[in-house]
């Protein structure tokens, strides 16, 4: 891959960086924040692939800037969840909206709409940050660091299999989406680009899966900062049953992930599957 590929992939990548970011900043609707964070990660994953060409491997990365403003709509979106959680499942339990619990997360969301537009101008438009990327990039992108990144895939098979608790599925989570958003370069170099390990369907399958499984640790986490003594008895109650229940649900979606899991054959995959064409 030359530079001038790379540098086109980058461009085209803060074009959609900059429209979802307007639009997120704009009005925090869910949709343009999960689109914005969505480019983002795309981009990070693909200098993860360009950082093969670097002596130490973490040469290329997004700007301070863009970690900081993906980490604060990523607290919107969380809050964003637990609403949409909270009003499902009174819907589902028949129970009453827990008023005071609902106050709560709307003034986070507030706070945190606040801190988001006091941090950065919402006319932003990541400039210096394509600038900053782009500078750094290096001549080519070359065979040897392709092995070097299928052999960073190598060890993270071996490491994640047999296991499946929550870390260890978050490893599992991110080295998928390292293929799965890298696969466009890695699938002209390998000997068998049909592999399950490579197959978009498959990948795209188990990070919905895992999306799932993600909002419901979310959900989880954020239940349990609630200072349930400002509630009265019938929302502490409520509050304490939703966590049940969110529990029930993550061991629920945890099975299915191993179940996942199992389906790919991992754990006795091949990895030559995984090698270089000559």
């Amino acid at each position: 891959m030359k530079q001038e590929e790379m540098s086109e992939f980058i461009k085209n990548s803060f074009k959609s960086i900059n429209e979802y970011f307007h639009k997120a900043i704009t009005t925090f609707e869910a949709e343009d924040i999960f689109k914005f964070r969505s480019e983002v990660k795309r981009l990070k994953f693909f200098l993860h692939l360009v950082s093969m060409e670097s002596e130490d491997g973490l040469s290329f990365h997004i700007t301070r800037r863009m970690k900081i403003i993906y980490g604060y709509l990523g607290i919107i979106q969380n809050f964003h969840l637990q609403l949409k959680e909270a009003s499902e499942y009174v819907k589902k339990s028949s129970k009453p909206m827990p008023v005071a619990y609902i106050n709560m997360l709307e003034k986070e969301l507030e706070n945190w709409k606040k801190l988001s537009k006091d941090y950065i101008d919402p006319d932003y438009n990541f400039l210096n940050d394509e600038y900053e990327i782009l500078n750094t990039l290096p001549d080519k992108f070359t065979n040897k660091s392709t092995i070097s990144f299928i052999n960073y895939l190598h060890f993270e098979i071996r490491e994640m299999s047999g296991h499946q608790d929550e870390e260890a599925l978050n490893d599992i989570r991110k080295f998928m989406e390292d293929i799965y958003y890298n696969l466009p370069f890695l699938k002209p170099y390998l000997i068998n680009p049909q592999s399950i390990l490579l197959d978009e369907k498959e990948l795209s399958e188990f990070l919905c899966l895992f999306g799932n499984f993600q909002d419901k640790c979310t959900a989880a986490a954020i239940l349990q900062t609630i200072k349930v003594d400002a509630l009265d008895g019938q929302e502490k109650q409520l509050i304490k049953q939703m966590a049940d229940d969110l529990l029930h649900e993550k061991k629920e979606i945890n099975k299915q992930l191993a179940v996942k899991l199992d389906s790919m054959h991992i754990a006795e995959r091949n990895l030559n599957e995984l090698s270089l064409q000559e």
